[in-house]
């Protein structure tokens, strides 16, 4: 059974007239932009991704051609598969995609959408949304996990040439809150020994700030969003330490931008040495991973 067919032999089959049904799987925004003549869409990613083409193509005896964006993004192959598992009897893919196509001086038809920004952020200097902002964190023991949130009360950056070049974001450390203890007494319990100097000394450091030296955007990390590594350092517990991050940032419209964070953090670093093993003996059902696991979610608008 053969799997693929070239952009040429494509083009020779449509030109023949062929017996032959082109899908684009890309999701619409991107049909809209630009697709191959007499294509059409049926989004892969969506859920309803097969009662979408059975809306197109009802007879699964009918000779197939998928395509999706080029030889490196996989989702041409997926709907290949989902297709031959719900019964679909000759299916191949386009190699190497809409791409290809293009490469091969193909022509391209437009389907009336708006050209879909280019992934890059506008130099500038952006103010932290914090009422849509969050950071949520998640904490580990002998019996199980907590997880929780805590507010960002504000921040800035400052884009230089396509890179975060600089900024900050400060956390509100008397915010923290637990999500999974639906026992309000445990749950303030908890929520007290975090702010304790067991762990985050909260009275006296009520804030935390992360600052932002510089980045490097990472080529090829992903086609759908900027990926950074950062340089900077977090300021907890009124200790100043270094800490790279790896930062997902997807521009919006209107001048605004999304960003995502995910790292796990050795709270002892910063002094919070409450339940480690590293450092006490015979802790019993008070050992408490070293480990939060913190997820930061930034929105921010040009200022």
């Amino acid at each position: 059974m053969l799997s693929s067919i070239s952009a040429g032999e494509l083009k020779s089959l449509l030109d023949a007239g062929g017996p032959v049904c082109l899908i684009d799987v890309l999701p619409p925004e991107y049909y809209g932009e630009r697709h191959i003549p007499g294509a059409g869409n049926a989004c892969v990613y969506e859920m309803a991704f097969l009662d979408n083409l059975t809306g197109i193509v009802g007879d699964r005896d009918t000779p197939l051609v998928v395509y999706g964006a080029s030889a490196r993004s996989r989702e041409a192959s997926v709907a290949v598969e989902k297709l031959r598992r719900a019964g679909y009897r000759e299916v191949r893919e386009l190699a190497g995609g809409l791409a290809a196509w293009r490469a091969a001086g193909y022509a391209l038809e437009a389907g009336g959408g708006a050209a879909v920004p280019e992934q890059a952020l506008k130099d500038g200097r952006y103010a932290v949304d914090s009422s849509a902002s969050r950071l949520e964190w998640t904490g580990r023991n002998l019996n199980g996990r907590h997880y929780g949130t805590i507010a960002v009360s504000g921040g800035e950056a400052e884009v230089k040439h396509g890179v975060l070049a600089g900024g900050s974001v400060t956390l509100d450390m008397r915010s923290i809150a637990d999500l999974d203890l639906t026992d309000e007494g445990y749950n303030r319990m908890l929520v007290s020994h975090l702010k304790s100097d067991d762990f985050f000394d909260v009275a006296d450091y009520p804030s935390a700030v992360y600052t932002i030296n510089g980045s490097e955007l990472l080529a090829g990390a992903s086609s759908s969003s900027l990926v950074y590594q950062v340089t900077g350092s977090l300021e907890l517990r009124g200790v100043r330490k270094d800490l790279p991050l790896t930062a997902e940032v997807v521009p919006q419209p209107d001048d605004r931008l999304k960003a995502r964070v995910l790292c796990d953090l050795d709270r002892t670093r910063w002094g919070a040495l409450y339940g480690s093993g590293r450092f006490f003996e015979k802790l019993g059902m008070h050992l408490v991973s070293e480990i939060v696991t913190v997820e930061l979610f930034l929105a921010a608008r040009m200022c």
